[in-house]
């Protein structure tokens, strides 16, 4: 395989992750994978052999020592496509493929509903090399869930109740997960410093901020069911095929990153305000988050349709 292709997206962690389902179409078109993007987030491909990841942090981008080593590939896809990317492909040269990104498009959804239609990002990603199907996926060592599975078993449900934007973080996983251990269920929390702090005190295992970037595909796959935001972790438990509930807020399945059927399934008001922005940002003008209240009922008796037995 002497072809080589580097895929670039260089954030934020769900976008990274998705770019996994080109990996194996790559492959079988003679190429060998390497992906550019911003530390931390090559991490998470700690075990996947398939790719090289080249990490850079965002500062040393447009350093000469780094473009140098970036020239030379025989295929470029820019699978983010903003304008650091643009100069990226001045700067280097070469055949680049670009993604179809729907950027207008999708920004009019926000705003007019008459532009909201189905779209997927995975699917974009592969049309951009020829392919109409795929599915992220993440290799995880058989060393490393080994490890995971002596420390924490498997089966149990994992609840990530962390994102970025207040407007797609929902406020009622801690009842949720109540309702699961009532049952008989385990649940263990997973997510960053922050969310260690929002779980303060919470029933489960609490794993938040303790784990590395590296170890979070693990765990998430010796789940049975995945439960989360419109946020990363939901599409690392995409890719390392564990069964997912995605609750949305003020994000909308048209901007491109809703769970397949195949998947599991998302949770969504249909409000006629949402989406209210393309990232989930800002404050919302009913100051209510009427678009985040979903009864923990409905995510409870959902998780009993997809958990086994």
């Amino acid at each position: 395989m002497d072809k080589r292709a580097l895929v670039v997206r260089l954030s934020s962690l769900g976008d990274v992750v998705l770019t996994s389902a080109v990996f194996d179409p790559l492959v079988e078109l003679g190429y060998k994978p390497y992906l550019l993007t911003l530390k931390p987030y090559g991490e998470l491909f700690s075990d996947d052999h398939r790719v090289r990841v080249l990490q850079v942090d965002k500062a040393e981008l447009f350093k000469k020592e780094t473009l140098s080593s970036l020239k030379g590939f025989d295929l470029y896809l820019d699978l983010h496509k903003n304008l650091r990317t643009l100069l990226l492909r001045l700067k280097l040269g070469g055949r680049w493929l670009s993604y179809n990104k729907e950027s207008i498009r999708r920004r009019l959804a926000v705003h007019f509903k008459v532009f909201v239609k189905p779209y997927s990002v995975v699917k974009a990603y592969l049309q951009t090399i020829g392919y109409a199907q795929g599915k992220p996926k993440l290799l995880v060592s058989e060393e490393r869930l080994k490890l995971w599975e002596e420390r924490l078993g498997s089966g149990y449900v994992c609840i990530a109740p962390g994102a970025r934007y207040e407007k797609k973080r929902y406020p009622y996983f801690r009842e949720v997960v109540r309702l699961l251990l009532s049952e008989g269920y385990r649940v263990v929390l997973v997510g960053d410093k922050k969310d260690r702090e929002y779980t303060q005190g919470w029933e489960g295992e609490n794993l938040c901020g303790e784990l590395k970037l590296s170890d979070i595909p693990a765990v998430i796959k010796k789940a049975s069911l995945f439960i989360g935001n419109d946020s990363g972790l939901l599409h690392v438990a995409r890719a390392v095929g564990t069964k997912c509930i995605q609750v949305y807020g003020g994000t909308h399945p048209t901007l491109g990153f809703a769970v397949e059927e195949e998947e599991g399934l998302y949770l969504i008001r249909g409000l006629p305000c949402q989406p209210c922005d393309l990232h989930g940002k800002g404050s919302c003008k009913y100051k209510t988050f009427p678009c985040l209240n979903i009864d923990p009922g409905v995510v409870f008796e959902s998780a009993l349709r997809l958990l086994p037995g």
